[in-house]
């Protein structure tokens, strides 16, 4: 049985939960958290420990696996901290605020033996999958190019204020959603990004903070591809999330959780069946890579890949 030991009990912390415990061979051993009372609620439906200071948790639990949901601007102290341990490490994305952090990290973890993936959690969702399925079967051609558009009201009250500063979330729209949509890019063109440009935008950004308010890329993938991407958080965005993949013998559209095909001048709905949920996903593809002994997929490497490209933007 691996135990394991969660670092952070936000809310994204209640989908790991869930994975843990619909995994057979996963056991959640502890959670710390230094809000108190929050570590504690989260842990007594499990049975687990609570602590409120993290590297106490991992001395006095010794787990198998951590995952790390913290503040972007911790997660390279708290990376380095599992690699000492030996701790075979999910860490949330994005993997850290810039590359250089990315890089440390990555060596900590070679040096250990320990095992590092980095939670970009798009290609477990359920309509990535399926327009994934459709690209590799060839039924469509193959892909031209692709344009992808995602907005979210990103300063509201309820977000958490270390989101607003760029010295503890690194950046803002494009940061934290941007790694989303490069990451699913890539998965959906089996490509790697070779060089992007762009423009970062902060119009809107209220007073209390100093981190951008969306972006704009054109991204040239190892493919050959070409994207481009669109992150918005301003309140007057036109809301929504939508991908367009055009390709030689059709086009494929993903709109929210729906996806739609377009060829010879018709238009037809796409089932896209089931699969199990994005963190339980993730988690399976996490525990057999323990038990093979590496990352399946989502390795340091990608991920710090991803983080200097953000981080391009911003420079």
């Amino acid at each position: 049985m691996v135990r394991v030991g969660i670092i952070g009990a936000g809310i994204i912390a209640e989908r790991h939960l869930e994975a843990i415990a619909q995994h057979p061979d996963s056991q959640l051993c502890a959670i710390a958290d230094i809000v108190p009372g929050r570590a504690e609620a989260a842990a007594k439906p499990y049975g687990a420990a609570a602590y409120t200071d993290y590297i106490e948790m991992l001395d006095s639990e010794k787990p198998d696996v951590a995952i790390i949901n913290l503040p972007h601007f911790l997660h390279e102290s708290c990376a380095l901290e599992c690699a000492g341990r030996g701790i075979h490490t999910l860490l949330e994305k994005p993997m850290a605020m810039t590359e250089g952090s990315c890089q440390r990290i990555i060596a900590a973890f070679e040096q250990s033996g320990a095992l590092l993936q980095i939670g970009h959690v798009q290609r477990y969702i359920q309509v990535n999958r399926k327009a994934k399925q459709i690209i590799d079967s060839g039924e469509l051609g193959r892909i031209v190019m692709l344009d992808l558009y995602r907005t979210a009201k990103y300063f509201t009250p309820s977000r958490p204020r270390w989101f607003l500063k760029k010295e503890t979330a690194g950046g803002g729209m494009w940061m934290n959603l941007g790694a989303h949509c490069l990451d699913k890019t890539c998965f959906l063109t089996d490509s790697t990004i070779d060089s992007l440009t762009g423009q970062c935008i902060y119009a809107g950004v209220p007073e209390e903070a100093d981190v951008d308010a969306g972006a704009q890329a054109f991204v040239r993938l190892s493919s050959g591809i070409t994207a481009t991407v669109t992150v918005c958080g301003c309140n007057a965005m036109v809301p929504g999330e939508q991908i367009n993949i055009h390709m030689t013998k059709g086009s494929l559209r993903i709109h929210g959780s729906s996806l739609r095909i377009y060829r010879d001048g018709k238009e037809e709905a796409v089932d896209i069946g089931e699969y199990p949920a994005p963190f339980v996903a993730q988690w399976t593809d996490f525990m057999q890579g323990l038990k093979q002994g590496k990352v399946l997929c989502n390795d340091g490497k990608y991920a710090a890949h991803i983080v200097r490209h953000i981080e391009s933007l911003y420079k």
